[in-house]
């Protein structure tokens, strides 16, 4: 009866909300843990669990599966809002449920935070768990991602399957040693290199022995193919593997577990293949037909509010998402955004307005990010919204930026009325994960009516 009433109030709840026009993505779980704060292993779950964690990725992976299960005709249960701590877990899980508590749903694919994994592991017992990857977070919720993994690893039932990152060297490594560990990898790419740089490097030793660490490849961060002069100690191999990338033909070979498809290339940022090829080893680990598998990505993208672009006359419109907060996550954004060819005008509001009505955060974060990317002769100008705009606008100087391509400004949303599109070829929008409506929508709609005007007068 207590997990009904629990039930019963969540509905209730995400009734009402959606009724005075509010998403409600946690509150109803919030409610049902305070009723019963087991409800997560209470509730009835779908045949089959996924849950998807990691630093960066994990929305996209969630959203990829799900969509691409749903494309099978199944019945999917997911937090897709975003909404992935225990409260936003237990409202999706809830939702998937009757009045009587009675599953309607066939799977589960629940997007989970990776500091989360204690109070919700243990109750949602996944049969698969993904790891997209463990990389340095935000410093103010966040210790070493080694702790991260320790975390996930100390709550993994023995009998969760495990997809993990062969080419994160903290990430591979997850669960104990009942766990089966299948894993997926990027192959070699032409811009890898076998000495590490950058700001921020977190396994550059053996973790078994301590010796420096040599490397077949380094890719970023602590991502590539490393192995140990001393004891032997390497990092896995992949059952699952993407080579052959051609972003010009949006073309991808992905190699599962030796059967080798070539696919549609959902986005060539490194960050999105590496969420391709989890995506599809889930799926075959799931059983899904090799063959649907690749046809699955023919229609599937990245959510919009994570990578958009749409060409407007002669020029490019770039939304992309740079996790505010998170050095790693920017720094492959910059790298992304560095690779883009012809002259280039780049609107940055990653201020994260949350943080400042509700929080305090350390900015120590944009000295873990490579804003060296974005000293490019090729980029002309950027323009920095935010109440930290002076602290981003001294990293981009300090990464060798030219004081005379930078302006701030205090509003988030009005550089894109400021930043000069007159002869761009690509137009970036960056924005964060909390003001991606509030900030990334209004500068997108801007910025697009800026590029329509400019069409029409070249017309």
């Amino acid at each position: 009866m207590r997990v009904l009433l629990a039930v019963w109030a969540a509905k209730l709840t995400g009734g009402v909300l959606r009724a005075l026009g509010r998403q409600g993505t946690h509150v109803p779980g919030m409610i049902a843990r305070r009723i019963h704060p087991g409800i997560i292993g209470a509730v009835q779950h779908p045949p089959r669990v996924v849950a998807v964690t990691g630093t960066n990725g994990k929305t996209t992976v969630s959203n990829l599966l799900a969509e691409a299960l749903q494309g099978e005709g199944m019945r999917v249960a997911s937090n897709r809002s975003g909404s992935n701590l225990a409260a936003g877990i237990t409202a999706a899980l809830i939702a998937a449920v009757d009045w009587r508590g009675r599953s309607r749903a066939d799977v589960g694919v629940f997007e989970l935070d990776e500091r989360s994994g204690r109070l919700v592991l243990p109750g949602l017992h996944p049969d698969v768990l993904v790891c997209t990857n463990l990389t340095r977070d935000s410093i103010k919720r966040n210790a070493h991602p080694e702790y991260i993994a320790w975390i996930l690893s100390s709550e993994l039932a023995p009998d969760t399957t495990l997809v993990l990152n062969a080419d994160d060297l903290i990430a591979s490594s997850l669960g104990g040693e009942g766990n089966r560990r299948v894993h997926f990898a990027v192959d070699r790419l032409p811009s890898d290199t076998t000495s590490p740089v950058g700001a921020a490097l977190d396994a550059m030793t053996c973790p078994d022995c301590d010796a420096l660490l040599e490397w077949d490849h380094w890719r970023f961060n602590h991502i590539g193919r490393a192995r140990c002069p001393s004891c032997g100690f390497s990092s896995p191999e992949p059952a699952y593997r993407a080579r052959d990338i051609d972003a010009d033909r949006e073309y991808v070979v992905l190699d599962l577990d030796g059967d080798a498809r070539e696919a549609r290339l959902v986005n060539d940022n490194i960050v999105n293949v590496y969420n391709q090829i989890a995506v599809a080893a889930v799926l075959d680990v799931l059983g899904v037909d090799r063959d649907r598998i690749v046809r699955a990505f023919d229609t599937l993208a990245p959510p919009t509010t994570r990578f958009a672009s749409e060409r407007i006359g002669d020029a490019l419109l770039v939304r992309l998402l740079t996790k505010g907060l998170v050095g790693v996550a920017c720094s492959r954004a910059f790298e992304y955004l560095r690779s883009f060819p012809g002259r280039k005008a780049v609107v940055m509001s990653i201020d994260e307005w949350s943080e400042r009505e509700n929080e305090v955060e350390n900015t120590a974060w944009i000295y873990d990010a490579d804003y060296e990317y974005l000293a490019d002769d090729t980029i002309e100008q950027i323009v920095v919204g935010g109440h930290r705009r002076y602290d981003q606008a001294l990293r981009l100087a300090i990464a060798g930026v030219h004081p005379s391509r930078i302006v701030t400004l205090e509003s988030e949303t009005e550089p894109a009325e400021r930043v000069d599109v007159t002869d761009a070829d690509v137009v970036f929008n960056l924005h964060s994960v909390h003001n991606a409506l509030t900030t990334g929508d209004r500068v997108q709609a801007r910025l697009r009516e800026r590029l329509g005007a400019r069409t029409g007068e070249r017309g």
